[in-house]
């Protein structure tokens, strides 16, 4: 015949209180340093109660007269406090709150224990473990929604539940001499039951850790393409800023800037250039015709200019270039004369012949761009006077 092995309740315990102790410090650490995660605060709470329930079972057990209602009230409240505490932490992995009705149960639990320290009714005992034993049938419960709800980390509170209440069930039928007695499966089921859930909480973390990492890294590559979009918006409205949208040309504003610039380092010629007729040609053929010759002057004048050159639209009717000295300011201006004399565009019907009038001035290095202004448009005007369609060189 076998030996059976039978293993001390004392050993029992002494297991048991420290795996309480160790998830209770560890889960009220986490939760200390996770002050939004109330699922480490109810696993602690929970590991907080069953500690108390251990020892003071353990105590009971060395009694040999009735036991004190204090004692047995303790052990009460400890058994709420550690299933209660399992019915919070399922529904705060579920990311959800007991309602008020389930509130509402939860103080009504104190009510029994009230009554036991109080009178030491004995009565009040099983009506606790009945009341607390539905806590963790709706625990599981829950638990096994939030599986089928797809929480992966449910799972694994799930199976702990599951087997403490196996556990509790076998140790009430033992205690009713329905199945022979085990010490310590309570102990076993609490045991795997913690274990369990500290690694469904730690997988939880894990997960939303990655999830916060990769919302992150997201949101970089999103601030990236929005900082993108943004500068080059940016550099659109800049262009606009300093380009004429009717010709594709530079604005005033560019103009001056490049070329104030560009006479600090050289010399130039200037040249101020004016569409003859071009009132009557707005008058005449209407505006769009207008916009039209706009747009042929601006093109002939460009196909002229060198890489280093500048021309914009100065105004109106009106176009200005700062060309390079290394060349006969009077032929290129005269070039760009006759390229503009035969540009034609069509209004209506006909088609018109365009020209243009040109002052020109060659500026020192240094000179101001707005002197050098003041006199190429007084050539301008000489140009205008003596019959339009010339060049007219500044004294």
């Amino acid at each position: 015949m076998s030996a059976q092995l039978v293993i001390p309740i004392e050993l029992i315990d002494a297991f048991g209180a420290g795996v309480y102790v160790l998830t209770l410090a560890s889960q009220a650490e986490l939760w200390w340093h996770r002050r939004r995660r109330r699922t480490h605060f109810w696993l602690a709470a929970s590991a907080l109660g069953a500690l108390v329930v251990n020892l003071t079972g353990a105590h009971l057990r060395t009694l040999a007269q009735a036991p004190s209602p204090l004692l047995v009230a303790l052990n009460m409240l400890g058994v709420t406090i550690a299933l209660v505490g399992l019915y919070q932490l399922a529904e705060a992995v579920g990311g959800k709150r007991p309602g008020r009705l389930a509130q509402g149960l939860q103080w009504a639990l104190l009510l029994p224990i009230a009554v036991q320290l109080v009178t030491g009714n004995p009565a009040t005992v099983p009506v606790l473990m009945a009341a607390t034993a539905l806590f963790l049938l709706a625990a599981l419960w829950r638990s096994i929604l939030n599986v089928l709800a797809g929480d992966r980390e449910s799972r694994s509170l799930a199976f702990g539940l599951t087997l403490l209440f196996v556990t509790l069930l076998y140790d009430v039928l033992a205690e009713l001499q329905i199945l022979p007695r085990q010490e310590g499966f309570p102990v076993i089921g609490f045991t795997i039951l913690y274990i369990a859930a500290a690694r469904a909480l730690s997988l939880r973390y894990e997960r939303d850790y990655r999830e916060l990492i990769n919302l992150r890294g997201e949101l970089e590559s999103r601030v990236q393409q929005r900082t993108l979009e943004l500068q080059e918006a940016n550099h659109r409205l800049d262009l606009l800023s300093r380009t004429d949208t009717l010709t594709g040309l530079a604005n005033r504003r560019c103009f001056q800037e490049a070329a104030t610039a560009l006479l600090q380092q050289q010399a130039a010629c200037l040249l101020m250039i004016d569409i003859d007729h071009f009132k009557r040609i707005n008058d005449d053929y209407g505006h769009d015709a207008g916009d039209a010759a706009l747009r042929a002057v601006a093109h002939a004048l460009a196909a002229e200019l060198g890489n280093s050159e500048l021309l914009a639209r100065w105004g109106g009717e009106e176009f200005i270039a700062l060309l390079s000295p290394a060349t006969d300011g009077s032929a290129r201006a005269e070039r760009m004369r006759k390229a503009i004399s035969a540009t034609a565009i069509p209004a209506g019907n006909v088609t018109l012949r365009l020209s243009a009038s040109f002052g020109l001035v060659e500026l020192a290095a240094n000179e101001a761009l707005d002197a050098g202004i003041t006199r190429a448009d007084a050539a301008l005007y000489h140009a205008k006077r003596d019959g339009r369609d010339r060049v007219v060189v500044a004294s």
